[in-house]
C-alpha cells in the first residue's frame, strides 16, 4: 500500500497539548505540558501515562487542553476520530478474535453486516485471518498487541494511537507488530509510544519512520524534533566493565578527563567524554585495555 500523504502545513495538528495537566493517583509531569504537531506520524517517547491515563479513563483533565484533530481528546475515541490501542488491556477469553472485532465494530455503528465486513477487512488487512476463530484467551503477547491494532483501525479512524506496541516483546516479535504499525499509518495519522530506545533496537527502527518525536524525562519534556535529530549521538554512554581494577579503571579515565558518574550496580557507569569535537570512544576502550577491565556493554545515552 501507498503511504499516507504529507500533512499541509495549515492542517489541524495530530495532537496539540495547551498547558495540560492531569488529576490522577498517578505519575504527574512537573509542570503543565504544551506541545503542537500536525505530522503523519507522532512518537511519544518516555512517562506518557498521564496522557493515556484520560484516554484509558482512568484521570480526568486538571488544567489546559489536550486535542487530536481539534477535538477534544477525552471525547476523541467515542467521536470516532481516534482509534486507541492500549499496550495489553484485559480481554474477554471466551471471545474469539473474529467475534471480538465485530462486536466492537457493531457498538460503533450498529450494523451487524457493516460489522462482519469492517471485522473480515481487518483480518485480512494484518494477516490475522488464520486467528479469526481463536478464543482472545489464547493469544500470546504479540497476538494480542496484533488485535489491538486490528481494533484500532476497524472503523477507518482519521488518526490512530498505539500505546507502547513494542513494550516487553523478543526481537522477532516487536519486528512483526513493528510492520503492523507502520501499516495502520497508511491511511491515517499515527501517534505511538515508546520507552527511550537503545540503538539498534526494534524501538529505535520503529522511531525512524516517524516524522516527529517528542520525549519525556525526569517528567519534563526535554527534546523535540525528527528522529535523526532527537537520537543524535552525544558524549554520553552508558559503560559496564569487570575486572579487579576497577576503581583504578575509573580513576584513569577521570584523569583523561572523562566524567564518570557510578550506577546503583557495580562496573556500571554513565561517562560522558571530554568535549573536543571529535569525541570518540577509543580513550575508553584503550583505558579499559591498559588497566585489564573487561568492556561488557558500551551504549550511547541518547538523551541526558
Amino acid at each position: 500500500m501507498n503511504a499516507m500523504p504529507a500533512v499541509s502545513e495549515g492542517a489541524a495538528p495530530t495532537l496539540e497539548l495547551h498547558q495540560f495537566a492531569v488529576r490522577s493517583a498517578g505519575p504527574a509531569w512537573k509542570a503543565p505540558l504544551s506541545l503542537r504537531s500536525a505530522a503523519p506520524r507522532v512518537a511519544l517517547v518516555g512517562d506518557w501515562e498521564p496522557l493515556f491515563q484520560v484516554l484509558h479513563c482512568r484521570a480526568e483533565v486538571a488544567s489546559g487542553a489536550a486535542s487530536v484533530l481539534g477535538n477534544a481528546l477525552e471525547s476523541a475515541i467515542f467521536r470516532g476520530i481516534l482509534g486507541f490501542a492500549a499496550c495489553d488491556p484485559p480481554l474477554p477469553g471466551s471471545f474469539t478474535v473474529s467475534e471480538y472485532l465485530v462486536h466492537a465494530a457493531r457498538l460503533t455503528h450498529g450494523s451487524l453486516s457493516r460489522a462482519q465486513k469492517d471485522a473480515q477487512r481487518a483480518l485480512e488487512r494484518y494477516g490475522l485471518v488464520e486467528l479469526a476463530k481463536r478464543q482472545l484467551g489464547a493469544l500470546v503477547s504479540h497476538q494480542r498487541r496484533a488485535l489491538g491494532i486490528a481494533l484500532a483501525t476497524l472503523t477507518a479512524p482519521p488518526v490512530v494511537c498505539l500505546e507502547t506496541p513494542l513494550r516487553g516483546l523478543d526481537a522477532p516479535s516487536a519486528d512483526y507488530i513493528s510492520r503492523l504499525c507502520i501499516e495502520a499509518a497508511t491511511h491515517s495519522r499515527l501517534m505511538l509510544s515508546s520507552n527511550l530506545p537503545t540503538s539498534p533496537s526494534p524501538e529505535r527502527s520503529l522511531l525512524d519512520t516517524c516524522d516527529e518525536v517528542f520525549v519525556i524525562a525526569r517528567g519534563e519534556l526535554v527534546a523535540q524534533g525528527a528522529p535523526s535529530s532527537v537520537f543524535a549521538v552525544g558524549s554520553r554512554y552508558a559503560l559496564w566493565v569487570s575486572g579487579e581494577k576497577i576503581a583504578i579503571f575509573v580513576s584513569a579515565l577521570r584523569a583523561r578527563g572523562v566524567r564518570v558518574d557510578a550506577r546503583a550496580e557495580p562496573g556500571r557507569f554513565h561517562v560522558e567524554l571530554p568535549r573536543t569535537g571529535n569525541e570518540s570512544t577509543d580513550e575508553l576502550l584503550d583505558t579499559a585495555l591498559e588497566q585489564g577491565v573487561i568492556v561488557l556493554q558500551l551504549e550511547p545515552l541518547l538523551l541526558t
